[in-house]
C-alpha cells in the first residue's frame, strides 16, 4: 500500500505519508488526534491531481496519470 503512518514522538501525533507507486513522490498530511483521516487525505490527494487504481487486485496510488500509465505498462 502506498499510504503509511509516520508516528511522531508525541503520543497521538504523526503524518499520513502517501507515496506514488511509480515515481516515489511523497505527500505528507499531519494529524494530531490519534486518528488519521484516510478519507480526507484521499480527497485532498485527488484535489492535487493524484489518482488511484486497482492493479492485480491491489490498490495503487499515483501522483499523476503519466505515472499511473507507466506503472500499468510495466506491471501488466
Amino acid at each position: 500500500m502506498s499510504k503509511e503512518i509516520d508516528w511522531s514522538e508525541i503520543h497521538g501525533e504523526g503524518d499520513v505519508v502517501c507515496t506514488c507507486d511509480s515515481c516515489g513522490h511523497q505527500e505528507r498530511f499531519p494529524f494530531d488526534d490519534s486518528t488519521p483521516d484516510y478519507k480526507g487525505v484521499q480527497g485532498r490527494l485527488f484535489g492535487m491531481g493524484w489518482t488511484s487504481c486497482k492493479v492485480h487486485n491491489s490498490w495503487r496510488d499515483f501522483c499523476c496519470e503519466y505515472c499511473r500509465n507507466q506503472y500499468i505498462k510495466k506491471h501488466t
